[in-house]
């Protein structure tokens, strides 16, 4: 009987062993665990104006991508064993006059966001700054303004 409770224990302590190591090294294997979560970003700027953004997380760099006026960048992932998932997208487009709008954002942080998007977090980026979709009370909320702006050319004379 001694020897039986040391087995099961063990295998135990395997199973969590190789939970755990799977769980860092690869968001799809967590996933088996977690649903499924899709990230959507809609350029709502205004017509003619792309939206140039670039995500990532810890494990996966997204690239570069540019979504054109009233369109959408969507991608999906599974939630890690301990709700740690954290994606950010770097953005920018050009305003009127030629000037650079950028910020950095937490567009999906799990802690803050499982519940209040469910498994799909809808993004609306407009020049007032970033919107989300909150799906547990069913408004918009505004989330992010855009932090700098930058003039084409500043400090260079003509």
């Amino acid at each position: 009987m001694g020897t039986q409770f040391r087995w099961s224990f063990m295998h135990v302590v395997a199973m969590a062993l190789i939970v755990l190591s799977l769980s860092h090294s690869s968001v799809m294997v967590s996933g088996v665990y977690y649903k499924k979560i899709q990230v959507m970003l809609i350029n709502m700027l205004e017509p003619g104006k792309n939206l140039h953004v670039h995500c990532k997380s810890k494990d996966d760099d997204l690239g570069d991508h540019v979504i054109g006026y009233y369109q959408n960048y969507t991608w999906s992932f599974h939630d890690n064993l301990f709700d740690t998932t954290l994606f950010w997208c770097g953005m920018d487009w050009t305003g009127t006059g030629g000037s650079t709008v950028n910020g950095s954002f937490e567009i999906y942080h799990a802690k803050r966001d499982l519940n209040r998007c469910s498994s799909y977090c809808t993004w609306a980026i407009l020049k007032a700054g970033l919107y989300s979709f909150n799906r547990a009370t069913g408004e918009w909320e505004y989330f992010f303004g855009w932090p700098i702006v930058i003039s084409k050319g500043a400090g260079m004379k003509p």
